[in-house]
């Protein structure tokens, strides 16, 4: 079963989507199938999607639908919990957190205001369960001055979004040449991916990890001295023993300073090569190399 599929039966409670949310539904939410997590919904409507997200999820989701309506208190059923409060309201958020725990999903659906919006995650995204998902849901209405958005309008969630990406990347801020900024933050820490999607925003949860690289596959592959011309140049045997190659950890002063010598040399080799006596002598270079193999 598919959710879009159980979306389009009509005998379950009434439920409004937009039909580009399902892919980024079940591209985020397969790998919660069938496993014991919380499921925080914010704006139940109808109780449709509340319905929807048990059948998807399984037998050992609980999912506690949120609204501001007391007539949501009839949805209630076994797994499906009903709590009524404002989504700004972080006393009550907090009371949800103590009866039942960090979510491992959060999908606002509610007022599609953006200051609440942005109360309600900036509340809530701290405490989501690690390996978690935090979903936005109709941020067309982040364009809409009636809703507190608008075009680049700093108070929309669209751009509060667009600042998490900056706090993911923390870690790589430089003032200027040379010198390293601190600008990691506890949430662009825990932030794995940031998804923009046509009015959906999808952020997943993780733990910082000590940035690490390494340069892997066997030296010799490669010629930095051929040129066009010159007879392909054969790859070493497999059974030839290839180097290790060192884990590299981040050094960065040392490593925009070696960036910098290395675009120096290849502005030297681009020049040489770009002269008229490299030009004359690559006849002669090819036979010398012939000569040496």
């Amino acid at each position: 079963m598919t959710l879009f599929g159980e979306f389009l039966r009509d005998d379950h409670r009434r439920t409004h989507k937009w039909y580009q949310y399902f892919p980024a539904y079940e591209a985020h939410l397969e790998r919660f199938r069938n496993r014991h997590l919380t499921v925080f919904e914010i704006g139940v409507g109808e109780g449709g999607s509340l319905e929807q997200w048990r059948a998807y999820l399984g037998p050992y989701a609980v999912i506690v639908g949120i609204d501001i309506n007391p007539a949501c208190g009839q949805l209630a059923e076994e797994d499906i919990h009903i709590r009524i409060g404002r989504q700004e309201d972080t006393a009550f958020l907090a009371r949800l957190l103590e009866e039942f725990g960090a979510p491992d999903i959060v999908i606002d659906d509610g007022s599609h205001l953006q200051p609440q919006l942005t109360a309600t995650f900036d509340f809530l995204y701290p405490h989501v369960a690690k390996n978690g998902v935090y979903i936005v849901e109709d941020l067309h209405a982040a364009y809409w001055p009636n809703h507190g958005g608008g075009l680049r309008a700093p108070a929309s969630f669209i751009e509060h979004a667009k600042r998490y990406i900056d706090e993911m990347h923390a870690e790589h801020f430089w003032y200027e040449e040379g010198q390293k900024r601190d600008g990691r933050t506890p949430l662009g820490d825990r932030t794995r991916s940031i998804h923009f999607y046509d009015s959906l925003v999808v952020m997943e949860v993780g733990e910082y990890r000590a940035k690490r690289h390494r340069l892997s596959g066997r030296v010799g592959n490669f010629r930095p001295d051929w040129v066009p011309g010159d007879p392909v140049p054969e790859r070493p045997s497999a059974e030839a023993p290839a180097a290790a190659a060192p884990v590299i950890r981040p050094h960065h002063e040392q490593i925009a300073q070696l960036q910098r010598q290395v675009r120096t040399l290849q502005d030297e080799i681009a020049q040489v090569r770009a002269s008229t006596s490299w030009r004359v002598t690559a006849p002669l270079r090819r036979i010398g190399r012939l000569l040496g193999r």
